[in-house]
């Protein structure tokens, strides 16, 4: 009897693939809402856990639903001292840090950024090399020629020292606005030239503009990280300490055996939710700019 050979048809194929590609798709996404989850489970818990009473916390009901919630947690954590400032105080000058030195960041960066994408000038490759370098040494290395600077102009123990630090025009930032303004195109200001507009109209009247939409990108990703820089103000600004300085020392004098956790819990909600409605705004404005690394012109 003769060996019958079945083979398979392109439609056979064509199904056994697009059910391996269904199968893959299910695992995918079984894994990232894994992920999502592991992510979004210590906000929520720590939510629910800050809106109950420190007796109900300490009695063992510690994942289970609060059963009278209360605001009261916040309202004292808003009001409780270290050392003479209220949380309250440190969330204001949080503000504060944030809009400036978010300012001041991006504002040299971008126009840093415009001058050598778009101008010749000598040493222009010194100081990409110099940009690029400056990234490569870690903090630490930093810190003794920065104490002896902000020693050397005063500028120690003040939000305008720290706000002066938070001025330098290279760094990540400066990398990503350079390589957007790269992208666009100068016959735009070379028919502004003809009409008799100057550099600075150019810069603030046609490449700001074309550009807002990384720079929006760059503030919020700026924002995030001066608000979430702990290092930088518990350094070099001390008498005037900041939210995240702050939920250190008040986790160090809360926490412990019969510790008002609750209380660090509502504290820590407090910090995270600006960051969090931030993010959430201007999603979709980041994920349209920022692509693989760079951004979009």
């Amino acid at each position: 009897m003769e060996n019958i050979t079945i083979r398979e048809t392109p439609r056979r194929k064509k199904r056994m693939n697009f059910g391996m590609y269904q199968a893959i798709k299910v695992v995918v996404f079984i894994v990232f809402a894994l992920y999502a989850v592991s992510l979004a489970f210590p906000f929520f818990w720590m939510l629910f856990n800050s809106v109950k009473p420190n007796g109900e916390f300490l009695s063992g009901n510690i994942f289970g639903l609060p059963e009278k919630a209360t605001f009261k947690n916040y309202v004292n954590i808003l009001q409780y001292r270290i050392g003479g400032e209220s949380i309250f105080q440190m969330f204001l000058t949080s503000v504060v840090l944030t809009v400036l030195g978010t300012f001041v960041n991006v504002f040299f960066s971008t126009i840093s950024a415009y001058c050598v994408a778009k101008y010749n000038f000598p040493g222009k490759k010194l100081v990409m090399g110099v940009a690029i370098f400056t990234m490569i040494i870690p903090i630490v290395g930093t810190l003794p020629a920065q104490v002896q600077m902000m020693e050397l102009f005063h500028l120690d123990d003040s939000m305008a020292g720290v706000l002066f630090l938070y001025s330098g025009c290279f760094g990540f930032n400066f990398i990503l606005m350079q390589s957007s303004f790269e992208s666009i195109s100068w016959t735009y200001a070379e028919a502004a030239q003809i009409d008799g507009a100057n550099r600075a109209n150019i810069l603030f009247q046609i490449m700001l503009p074309i550009a807002s939409g990384p720079i929006v990108a760059v503030c919020v990703l700026q924002a995030i990280n001066v608000w979430n820089d702990y290092s930088t103000p518990f350094l070099f600004m001390p008498s005037h300490k900041t939210l995240a300085v702050g939920l250190q020392r008040l986790q160090g004098e809360l926490s412990g055996r019969g510790g008002n956790y609750p209380g660090i819990f509502a504290a820590v909600i407090i910090a995270v939710l600006p960051i969090f409605v931030l993010y959430a705004c201007f999603q979709k404005k980041i994920m349209e700019n920022t692509v693989a690394g760079g951004l979009k012109g």
